[in-house]
């Protein structure tokens, strides 16, 4: 008896090993394989210097590398390119030990690169930062912090003075001033480097001829159709058990504007990856999929914004208030987007240092819009164009808005554009109203508050309403400088108080995040930052 039910024991454990080691050997991780990204959009830019759009952001992301980068739960900020950071001064000084035995790509578009794959070095980097001033990058003003800049812009020195080669793997900063995010935003995506021979010999084209130190090489960009993009065999970077990364053979990201046919794509397993899960089929895919459908709260905002520079909007707040009042969030997030946004108050989305859940936003208030309809000048209503880009989302959303409008005699005309064409005319102030969302790029309000409404970023830099308040710059400024925490906070707060009373903008949404991937699509996990920043090095897909 004992003996039956020792062997009949060792039988049970024997099984169980056996379907335990099955089970585990099913989670290591396969090399080979493309994975298959859906976009909307072909990218409008893959110079890291240039790109100032998620679509574009997804392609650089697989070719390049910043300094440190942001953890993928949102928890701070973990090493990339640069091993270690020590900052010193009070934060005026950073000192970043550099990563050994990084090399540029070999290839690109299936010819030898310039640079032959050599290692990077800290040159390497001061070359990069510098490239983003001489080339007129929209966001290099991001570090205009550091010692120099302006001189450097203005051609009185030649060389960013803040930025020292220390060796060939020290890199350190000096600040004009202690800037609490400085580290955070060099996780941003213009932040990378790129090989001197290569940029120096392409200029403008390098667009087209990028070079980068990341997992996937470009190998074709067939325009609005996809970007091919295959494994580069040099890559720096290692899984925890040592093994080689990436372990896809490459990444296709495929331009597919119609959601209709990217949904049919997807349930036909002819797609993998499906980022930003649109609105029209997502409680039958929520059935369909399950939990493979990934959702999480994104630091974003969605707003229309008005043109500042002219009229009718130009130095007329009453009528910027009043078709504040005239938008039903709550109602068009429920019926739209089926509850999944979060109706915005403000500029700072929840869950951004600095968001005030007290501030008191525009609420529907048909009644009140029409009576300030009148005192703008316009009892009779307004006839004005709305630019969207060509997303259908952001047209269910327009339409909504435009019957709620209509209700009031404002008739809003809704012009679809290409999102190149339509971010164009956004940074030349060529519109009346237009779509725009922003989202985070380092986590503190000065991403959102200073980046997007400080007169001094006009533009391409992220104020594209043209927005300028003397007051609104004066706080902004003092809060970049200000070193105690409650207090730069504070200085937000008031920023932003101003901001929503003077109204630049119709303040609609805070977002979320989503991406559904298939099931053969192991290791697939939508960050905080959002799906255009997932890490495709550690995905692999099963045969």
């Amino acid at each position: 008896m004992r003996k039956s039910s020792r062997l009949f024991c060792l039988l049970l454990a024997g099984l169980l090993l056996c379907l335990t080691v099955s089970v585990a050997m099913a989670e290591e991780p396969v090399y080979g394989g493309i994975l298959r990204w859906r976009e909307i959009n072909d990218p409008p830019k893959l110079d890291p210097a240039m790109a100032t759009d998620t679509v574009s952001s997804r392609n650089i992301y697989l070719m390049f590398d910043m300094l440190v980068d942001n953890h993928p739960d949102g928890q701070g900020l973990v090493p990339r390119l640069a091993e270690s950071w020590e900052g010193s001064d009070g934060g005026k000084v950073w000192t970043f030990h550099l990563r050994k035995g990084v090399h540029f790509h070999k290839e690109s578009l299936g010819q030898p690169t310039e640079n032959g794959g050599r290692e990077v070095k800290a040159a390497d980097w001061k070359y990069s930062m510098e490239r983003l001033v001489k080339i007129n990058s929209p966001r290099a003003y991001f570090i205009d912090m550091v010692k120099g800049y302006q001189d450097f812009v203005d051609g009185k020195t030649t060389e960013w003075v803040g930025i020292k080669v220390v060796d060939d793997y020290t890199l350190r900063f000096e600040l004009d001033y202690s800037f609490a995010p400085f580290v955070s935003v060099l996780a941003y995506n213009s932040f990378m480097v790129v090989p001197k021979e290569d940029a120096e010999k392409w200029g403008a084209e390098f667009n087209f001829h990028p070079v980068g130190t990341g997992a996937f090489i470009l190998d074709r960009w067939e325009h609005d159709q996809k970007t091919v993009y295959k494994r580069n065999p040099d890559y720096w970077k290692h899984d925890d058990q040592g093994r080689q990364l990436p372990y896809l053979d490459g990444v296709e990201i495929v331009v597919i504007p119609d959601n209709t046919i990217a949904y049919e794509e997807i349930k036909k397993g002819n797609i993998d990856a499906f980022p930003d899960f649109p609105d029209e089929f997502y409680l039958e895919a929520k059935v369909r999929f399950g939990d493979l459908l990934q959702e999480r709260p994104w630091l974003g905002t969605y707003y229309y914004g008005f043109n500042n520079t002219k009229a009718p909007f130009k130095d007329n707040k009453t009528l910027r208030q009043a078709m504040n009042y005239a938008v039903d969030r709550k109602r068009i997030n429920d019926l739209v987007l089926e509850g999944r946004y979060f109706p915005g108050h403000g500029v700072l989305p929840p869950g951004m240092p600095g968001y005030d859940p007290d501030l008191k936003g525009y609420e529907y208030n048909p009644e009140l819009a029409k009576k300030m309809m009148a005192e703008a000048g316009y009892p009779d209503g307004i006839e004005v164009e709305l630019n969207v880009n060509n997303n259908p989302r952001h047209t269910a959303v327009a339409e909504a808005i435009q019957a709620q409008l209509a209700e009031l005699g404002i008739k809003l005309r809704v012009k679809v554009l290409d999102w190149g064409v339509h971010l164009d005319l956004c940074e030349r102030a060529e519109t009346e109203m237009f779509r725009m969302g922003w989202v985070v790029d380092y986590a503190d309000p000065d991403n959102f508050l200073y980046v997007l409404l400080h007169s001094s970023n006009h533009g391409s830099k992220g104020n594209y309403s043209f927005y300028g308040n003397a007051e609104v710059d004066k706080l902004l400024a003092a809060a970049r400088v200000e070193t105690d925490y409650d207090k730069r906070i504070s200085l937000y707060r008031e920023a932003e108080k101003i901001i929503v009373d003077d109204a630049p903008w119709i303040f609609l949404f805070h977002y979320t995040t989503s991406l559904l991937g298939q099931e053969r699509v192991k290791n697939l996990n939508l960050p905080a930052f959002g799906d255009y920043t997932t890490p495709l090095e550690v995905v692999w897909v099963t045969k």
